[in-house]
């Protein structure tokens, strides 16, 4: 049998060759996979990645690869789960977004803390999973909110405002339409009103392969904007606007200014996380607070916000009970 023959040949015992169409160019290869092989537990699907047994144009690639218009991808035999196994591996209480803002072409929530947005090695569920059990269309992530950070996360419902949505956001300059702000909790009393910091970010990997960000003049220019909202004795409640949008940017940047994001496990200390588990605190204090931009499609103006969730305003209340405060 020719490879031509091969093409999107519906039985998943069969080594099958796709080709990528202009609908699907763009995607990672992983949310690729995902979609195009319902009933194959994800983490097969990452396996076969992985090992090499997915090629794309005969080589290997990783799961984050983008595919391009024309690529051919060779999908090995595989072997498919009951709906019922299927859907339990990626069912998870955890999740009970609010929905923020919803059309033809985006879809926003309000993402909770603890559970990852995209699915990988040691990921069994994430946003993007659950929100596709109840949206059999395109359905793909605008941006990335870390495991542990809650707030507002985009997605859009067509390439062509994904493709548009991305452009923007890697535009570095105020016209590209988009702004996002956080609201954080940093350790220590901040000096002065807002500042931006704009040290460069490289990507390194720590202890365990894990990746994280550091400054670095070899890395890519990276800028936010942090202004105080309220200054307790030893913490500083802040909003930050996010000018570029690298990995960790705001944690590595606080980290940088010494002073790192409450909670954060890897910019801050132990010590430091132990003292704030006193006053209620699990996970980083780092919330995803505003979102504005100009619409892909309908040029209108969106504005979506999200107040502080409960957690967040529990360790407030406690760090205010306790020590002094002075607001900004």
């Amino acid at each position: 049998m020719s490879q031509s023959d091969l093409l999107d040949t519906p039985d998943k015992s069969k080594v099958r060759v796709h080709l990528v169409g202009n609908a699907e160019a763009g995607q990672r290869l992983d949310n690729f996979l995902l979609r195009k092989l319902k009933g194959v537990p994800k983490s097969h699907v990452y396996r076969i990645v992985r090992e090499g047994q997915v090629r794309v144009n005969g080589g290997r690639s990783r799961p984050a690869t983008r595919i391009c218009i024309g690529d051919r991808i060779r999908i090995p035999p595989l072997r498919v789960s009951s709906a019922r196994n299927s859907r339990r591996e990626v069912l998870d209480s955890r999740f009970q977004p609010n929905f923020l803002f919803e059309d033809h072409d985006l879809l926003i929530i309000d993402k909770p803390p603890g559970i990852a947005v995209h699915g990988g090695t040691g990921q069994y569920v994430s946003v993007i999973e659950q929100l596709r059990m109840s949206n059999s269309g395109f359905l793909e992530l605008v941006h990335r909110l870390d495991k542990e950070t809650s707030g507002i996360l985009m997605l859009a419902k067509n390439m062509d405002t994904l493709r548009q949505m991305h452009d923007r956001l890697r535009r570095v300059d105020p016209q590209s339409g988009v702004r996002k702000c956080y609201q954080t909790l940093v350790v220590g009393r901040w000096h002065g009103g807002s500042r931006s910091l704009c040290q460069r970010l490289e990507i390194v990997r720590g202890y365990g392969g894990e990746k994280r960000s550091r400054v670095g003049s070899e890395g890519r220019e990276a800028k936010s904007v942090f202004s105080p909202l309220e200054l307790l004795d030893d913490y500083s409640l802040m909003r930050v606007e996010l000018m570029t949008g690298r990995l960790h940017q705001i944690r590595a940047h606080a980290h940088a200014a010494g002073m790192p994001v409450a909670g954060d496990r890897i910019y801050g200390t132990r010590d430091q996380n132990r003292c704030l588990r006193k006053f209620g605190l699990r996970r980083q204090f780092l919330h995803a607070s505003q979102t504005t931009f100009y619409h892909p499609r309908t040029g209108k103006p969106v504005d979506v916000q999200s107040p502080l969730p409960d957690d967040l305003m529990s360790v407030l209340l406690n760090l205010r009970s306790q020590t002094g405060n002075e607001s900004n």
